[in-house]
């Protein structure tokens, strides 16, 4: 069904499983670098707990993925070989997820009456490095998702999660059908 064709109803309903898809991959890494953070500062007899957290963040910049995605960010490539979209939609959202939680950090600061810097305290350790170590933690953790998103492209819409979760033999009929 094209664009134009779709109702508000399908195409609020596209978007919010769009969300949700984004919202719980994001869920699922914040979540297990909170845990992991959780064990290294356990080893050090620091308790830690703020996985609440990693689904808020995760919803948050969901959100934030769907209007970069709307404005159509990182869409240069895409008629190029699948590996240049992935990298570069990898690298852009990167960039926008990393200056959005710098600067929610910041507002929250700014707001609690924190300088900048001990706003951002919390990410990493609030230096470069950590910015950047996490900034990068972060690039290649979009490679997956960018590289799915990519293949449903081009496969089309439904087809991609068809060859996933269906037996082998819809699979081998995919390939002889083409």
């Amino acid at each position: 069904m094209s664009a134009s064709t779709q109702t508000l109803k399908q195409k609020a309903s596209h978007e919010f499983k769009e969300f949700l898809m984004i919202a719980l991959y994001l869920w699922v890494v914040f979540g297990l670098l909170v845990l992991h953070k959780s064990v290294i500062l356990a080893e050090h007899g620091i308790s830690f707990a703020a996985h609440g957290f990693a689904i808020i963040n995760a919803l948050a910049l969901a959100k934030i993925m769907l209007v970069a995605r709307e404005l159509h960010l990182g869409e240069q490539l895409d008629d190029a070989p699948l590996i240049y979209p992935t990298l570069l939609k990898s690298a852009v959202f990167t960039a926008v997820l990393a200056c959005f939680k710098i600067l929610e950090d910041a507002a929250l600061g700014l707001y609690r009456g924190e300088s900048f810097h001990q706003s951002i305290a919390d990410l990493g350790g609030g230096t470069w490095q950590a910015l950047l170590t996490l900034s990068l933690l972060l690039f290649v953790v979009l490679i997956p998702f960018f590289a799915f998103t990519e293949l449903r492209r081009l496969f089309g819409e439904g087809e991609l999660a068809k060859i996933f979760f269906r037996p082998r033999e819809y699979s081998k009929l995919l390939r002889k059908a083409s």
